[in-house]
């Protein structure tokens, strides 16, 4: 659907998703099964061009290959995605807009497609909406997986959101992280927060991104030979403000270009785009949006170095985080400019395979961004070393032998208490 224009995108998109959840309330036949033996439940769209959703293929496969039978329960996508998993996929349709009612008829829903399970023995859930179903059955080994804290996020997205409502959130949260008998989180940030709050320790285990080693591409055709890059999601926590505004630092260079890959669809990046027109910034930044898997690798490997230009904000000092867009860079053996936080030290190391700068520090960032720019020798260095770092520790198949290590000792806990 290239050759149409936005709105008019949207608009088809969003007939096209009501007519599906038309034929889903006017009952359309279920071909799942009922003795499937593990559930992924995510309360996200899926597949997306999402980080999130690379994330969840990769713990989907290895739940899959390790507890063979998986029922996979996702909120169902609006957008067409070529990314699939090899498994069963049952895809909630929920027509409503509010977050949190939404959230409570996910969680309802995935309460009765476990209802009609007999032969589940593990229940891996993404989110506190999917852990409240799954923790209501407690014949199933609980496996909570903590990228995110939604009483941390929620305020983001929702800066009204009352104080009782995110007491209730906490609440959820400390259940499931209290009653779940596995928790897996992405860096060791999250695991100091988790520890500081009362969990277990011992319960909990680190499981980081990662990334597969990408077949090389000829350049895009459509790019300018030199462009910095900034891909991913655009939430405020992300600091793409802070990349926009190092820019005015560059302004003599005169054939450097902004790339900007989104992964999500156009309206999120409109009060970014707005600050780009104000910063008189329009003909240096050029938008793309939710690109398949293939070109994003192309557009990566040969950018002059990616930004990952994170906030010092809660959410990634206090929750923290494991950016995949570091990984995913490394793999194309490209430079990363990053924010000298906890999260991204845990990952790259500073002058080796990555190029630091504080937080929120656009003169800053321009500093570094200059430097790579001007010295092409440091670049290749950091760029080869950071494509090292990832070979030797952050493979997908290394990321995800530790998780089925992980689900092989849950299915004997399981069996011995059997």
């Amino acid at each position: 659907m290239s050759w149409l224009d936005e709105p008019l995108r949207r608009v088809l998109s969003f007939i096209f998703y009501k007519a599906r959840y038309f034929l889903y309330l006017r009952g359309k036949p279920s071909t799942l099964k009922t003795n499937y033996q593990s559930l992924y439940v995510a309360y996200d769209q899926f597949p997306s061009y999402k980080g999130a959703a690379t994330h969840i293929y990769h713990m989907v496969e290895t739940l899959d290959e390790t507890v063979p039978e998986t029922l996979l329960a996702t909120l169902a996508p609006k957008e067409d995605c070529t990314l699939k998993v090899p498994v069963a996929h049952h895809k909630v349709f929920i027509d409503e807009q509010n977050f949190l009612k939404r959230a409570q008829r996910f969680s309802a829903e995935v309460d009765s497609l476990i209802e009609k399970q007999s032969n589940l023995v593990i229940g891996h859930f993404r989110d506190i909406w999917g852990g409240v179903a799954v923790l209501n059955h407690p014949h199933m080994a609980s496996i909570f997986e903590v990228n995110s804290l939604p009483s941390i996020e929620l305020p983001y997205r929702y800066p009204l959101l009352p104080a009782e409502t995110l007491d209730k959130i906490k609440q959820l949260e400390e259940h499931c992280l209290t009653q779940s008998d596995i928790i897996i989180c992405p860096s060791e940030v999250i695991k100091k927060h988790l520890v500081a709050n009362q969990i277990i320790e011992s319960k909990i285990h680190v499981v980081t991104n990662g990334a597969d080693l990408p077949e090389a591409q000829e350049a895009h055709p459509a790019l300018p030979e030199d462009y910095l890059l900034y891909f991913g999601a655009v939430q405020p926590w992300q600091g793409v403000d802070i990349l926009l505004k190092s820019l005015n630092y560059l302004q003599d260079i005169t054939d450097l270009k902004l790339v900007i890959c989104c992964a999500n669809q156009e309206k999120f990046t409109r009060p970014l785009k707005k600050l780009a027109r104000n910063l008189d910034l329009e003909d240096r930044v050029i938008w793309l949006h939710q690109q398949d898997k293939r070109t994003l690798q192309q557009i990566i490997q040969h950018a002059l170095c990616t930004i990952a230009p994170l906030t010092e904000c809660s959410r990634n000092i206090e929750q923290g985080c494991s950016p995949l867009k570091i990984f995913e860079s490394m793999a194309c053996g490209t430079p990363i400019i990053a924010s000298d936080l906890p999260v991204v030290r845990e990952i790259l190391t500073p002058d080796h395979d990555g190029k630091f700068f504080r937080p929120g520090r656009p003169a800053e960032l321009a500093r570094c961004i200059r430097l790579l720019y001007d010295y092409p020798e440091i670049r290749d260095q950091l760029g080869n070393n950071a494509k090292a770092t990832l070979v030797s520790k952050y493979q997908w198949p290394m990321i995800k032998k530790q998780l089925s290590t992980i689900y092989e000792d849950v299915l004997t806990n399981t069996h011995q208490l059997l």
